[in-house]
């Protein structure tokens, strides 16, 4: 019998989010025909990862090779930099195990040829300055002071042993994860990416209309880019033209400054505006299908998987005019340009049940665009690929 083919999936950290998402579906298509492992730093539980991401994996289907790293970086919330150079010397190192080698977060120096999956810009710095705000707390420190940086970006580098290799040369594969940030990488890098969105949640319960809540919802990661007290801004003006109308929030609020301050405005806001905490499976599934509106604020994401969620959820949801969002919900009267231009395209809507119809029909369409099983087509194409330039 013939020896199955070996496929290391690497990702840095597996904790909730887009990227983890691709992790977890990479590992779910390919498990059964290939001999898959998990290349990770810090604890991966199979099981809750599951009931996240609405997979089911088996631990003794898959190995998990665990990344070393010193003791302090496995007890700090900052040092990413540094976390990763650990993590890419790691992958290197173990490379040669694998005939095929997949980086579901971002790119990743594995010192031969590799998928690279985009989810972010924070792995260049010109572009993380460009699209995503300072990180608050200890993390800020390094983003704050150009000289610490620098100092903290060179260690990272001296200890991630670069290969050398120019990943952009087209011996790589690199998947990006919407049209917006793959032109972005060809502007910087004069490189053509293929464009695999990530696979997004699909167990959402079919509400009718007239049942649904003429509220909005948000969901996601609770920090300072993801701008949650503009969204009371515009809706409290929304409510301020005669809109009887709320706001779920859904996401982790302790533990952090820019959350304690999104509990002080709930508190002020207490009539319309609801913590909901952390959401899981089913029930952020019911959530966000009970609901009529969806609402994101945080600017120039490459993605947003949040935005993909609401949206697969019959949610009609509105998005800043930057970024993967706006291709996810592809209307004009669902993106906008600041406070005011959101208020006005809220109202409109609000005002024309027609015109709702109309968006719910367009967005469930859009929708379809990003289901597992577009990804898990995507991604076997991909490895396809990979393993027939390099053998």
């Amino acid at each position: 019998m013939d020896e199955k083919i070996k496929i290391g999936i690497g990702h840095p950290t597996m904790r909730r989010g887009g990227s983890e998402a691709r992790a977890m579906w990479a590992l779910q298509t390919l498990k059964d025909d290939f001999d898959v492992s998990l290349i990770s730093a810090g604890e991966v539980h199979i099981e809750a990862l599951n009931r996240y991401y609405g997979t089911s994996i088996h631990s003794d289907e898959i190995s998990i090779r665990k990344v070393p790293l010193p003791t302090f970086l496995r007890k700090m919330c900052a040092g990413d930099a540094l976390r990763g150079a650990f993590y890419q010397r790691f992958c290197r190192k173990i490379a040669s195990e694998f005939d095929v080698l997949i980086s579901a977060y971002n790119i990743c120096d594995f010192g031969v040829p590799a998928i690279h999956c985009i989810a972010d810009f924070s792995w260049d710095d010109e572009l993380r300055r460009r699209f995503h705000t300072h990180p608050s707390g200890t993390r800020g420190l390094f983003h704050q002071y150009k000289l610490l940086r620098k100092i903290y970006l060179g260690l990272s580098r001296i200890i991630s042993v670069p290969s050398g290799r120019n990943i952009f040369d087209e011996e790589d594969l690199i998947l990006a994860n919407s049209e917006w940030s793959a032109g972005i990488i060809r502007e910087k890098y004069g490189t053509n990416c293929d464009v695999v969105y990530p696979p997004v949640m699909n167990n959402f319960p079919k509400i009718a209309a007239a049942e649904k809540e003429m509220g909005f919802v948000c969901i996601g990661r609770i920090s300072p880019e993801k701008r949650l007290e503009r969204i009371v801004w515009i809706l409290k003006k929304v409510r301020r033209r005669g809109h009887d109308t709320h706001l779920h929030i859904i996401g982790e609020t302790t533990g952090t400054s820019y959350g304690r301050s999104i509990e002080e405005i709930s508190k002020i806001e207490a009539d319309w505006v609801v913590l909901e905490g952390e959401r899981f499976g089913f029930d952020k599934a019911k959530t966000l299908s009970q609901h009529h509106f969806g609402i994101h604020a945080c600017q120039g994401e490459a993605f947003g998987i949040s935005v993909a969620e609401m949206v697969k959820a019959g949610c009609i949801t509105f998005v800043p005019d930057e970024g993967g969002q706006v291709e996810i919900v592809n209307h004009s009267s669902l993106v906008y340009n600041g406070i005011e231009d959101a208020v006005n395209k809220i109202d409109t809507v609000l005002r024309e049940p027609q015109l709702q119809l109309k968006l719910q029909n367009h967005l469930e369409i859009q929708g379809e665009k990003f289901s597992a099983n577009a990804f898990i087509k995507n991604i076997k194409a991909a490895v396809k690929r990979i393993f027939k330039k390099t053998h």
